[in-house]
């Protein structure tokens, strides 16, 4: 018997649509109709593949209204920034789709003895069935992430949803099909994780695991898919640190350290999540911060004056809350905020944060929480970014911009954001690939050919 997932909006707890789960036998069909469709797929040449992607992309654009309504809803996210994914996804979806029809082979010549007059090139094909991962906090841009590189690819997608929020996502390969993409080539599930993990995960009929999520979930996922030799795109965690100078600007260091904690009520993967402050500019930035701070304005996900508002959902909120209260025993001092109502964590600052408290290390708190770590030297505050099994992202302040390059440079992090925090992303870089923070790198100079793979034809004696 299927099971029904109720779907609630945090903010007050009204239910919102109720879905059917899939089962396993029901998830394992979409795969197998998925790895029927696909050779037909790859073999629709790639500028009708580019048309109707892009044609589905034009649709979700135009659907922006109704689309980033239900995804405000269902997830409490602002609702200037849920429509606003429509068309920020919308212009990394046409970027992948345009590297994707430049994407060119090598021309090979034989250099050994007796292979000098072979030719041989190199094309790309699609690895085959592709499930896509999508995580709750950027649901609309990360379905473009996954699915738009893997489609123009020749890849058939099956697009798990979030449990969360899957309203959004289901729409969205609605808004495909509509356009004309057939319905067994991309595939929307909404399941349970074990069902996931049978059906999708452990299925040697599925070719490829992209995933957004924590870095425990990939691990596992890892481990079982490795038993068929998936191909695996992991963007994981990420515990990001700011490193700010003594000679940057305070009201700059200020403002970065604002920026850094705020969008999406602190749910994003490289938002900054340790400040590392000098002791020399300790007291002054932390007065500062604690005004901004403050003044943070608070309502709902249709306010669009709002900044901070609740969580995906109380169980969420809870586990912030008990990180909280975690970082304080073990010395941390609670400047303003700390308090759970619900689904909400009120804005908090924790200063006197030990370099060897769990925070400053592992510990990745998804909301809008600035812990405040001092450090005296240079190298001290590089040693302690780079304590975190993680590697996102970073940032470095500092008025020397020599100095701000030579800190970036021992960084360990596949991005650094000089003069800036690390919530920052590029549509074209690479991002992602370091240490625990993932596997493979996502971006519209990347992607297509992390969801594709390379074949060489030879032609012996051609000359």
């Amino acid at each position: 018997m299927s099971k029904m997932l109720d779907v609630t909006n945090p903010y007050n707890g009204e239910l919102v649509e109720s879905i059917k789960l899939d089962t396993v036998e029901e998830l394992k069909e979409k795969v197998a109709k998925a790895k029927a469709a696909q050779p037909a797929w790859e073999r629709t040449p790639i500028v009708q593949r580019a048309k109707l992607i892009m044609a589905m992309i034009d649709k979700i654009e135009e659907k922006n209204e109704e689309i980033g309504t239900v995804c405000a809803t269902e997830m409490a996210k602002p609702i200037n920034s849920a429509k606003g994914e429509c068309f920020d996804g919308g212009e990394i979806g046409r970027g992948y789709v345009e590297r994707a029809k430049h994407l060119y082979g090598d021309v090979l010549t034989g250099t050994t003895g007796g292979r000098e007059y072979d030719l041989g090139f190199t094309r790309r094909e699609a690895l085959g069935v592709v499930a896509a991962i999508i995580p709750f906090n950027y649901p609309i841009e990360m379905f473009y992430q996954k699915t738009t590189p893997a489609l123009a690819m020749g890849n058939t997608v099956i697009v798990k949803a979030p449990s969360s929020n899957p309203l959004a996502v289901r729409m969205l390969v609605d808004c495909a099909h509509e356009v004309g993409i057939p319905e067994d080539v991309i595939q929307f599930t909404a399941c349970e994780r074990a069902t996931s993990t049978e059906a999708l995960i452990t299925n040697p009929d599925v070719a490829a695991i992209g995933l957004t999520g924590s870095t425990e979930t990939g691990v596992e996922m890892i481990k079982l898919a490795a038993e068929t030799m998936k191909k695996t795109f992991m963007e994981l965690g990420g515990n990001d640190a700011l490193i700010i100078c003594e000679d940057a600007d305070i009201d700059t260091a200020v403002n970065e350290a604002i920026e850094g904690r705020l969008y999406n009520n602190g749910q994003v993967c490289c938002a900054t999540k340790r400040f590392l402050i000098p002791k020399s500019m300790h007291d002054e930035f932390v007065a500062k911060l604690k005004e901004r701070v403050l003044a943070i304005p608070r309502g709902s996900q249709f306010d669009p004056d709002a900044k901070a508002i609740c969580l995906v959902s109380e169980k969420a909120a809870i586990k912030v809350e008990a990180q909280i209260k975690h970082t304080v025993d073990q010395g941390g001092v609670i400047v303003c905020g700390g308090k759970r109502e619900g689904a909400f964590v009120e804005p908090t600052i924790i200063d006197n944060v030990s370099k060897d408290a769990d925070v400053a290390k592992d510990m990745e708190i998804f909301a809008q929480v600035w812990p405040i770590i001092t450090y005296e030297t240079e190298e001290e505050a590089i040693e302690i970014a780079n304590q975190s099994k993680y590697g996102l992202s970073g940032g470095v302040l500092a008025g020397d911009t020599v100095r701000a390059f030579r800190i970036a440079d021992q960084m360990e992090s596949s991005a650094v954001i000089v003069n800036g925090c690390s919530c920052y992303r590029m549509n074209e870089q690479p991002f992602g690939g370091c240490k625990a923070s993932g596997l493979g790198n996502e971006g519209v100079g990347y992607s297509p050919e992390e969801y594709s793979r390379l074949k060489t034809y030879v032609l012996k004696g051609a000359f």
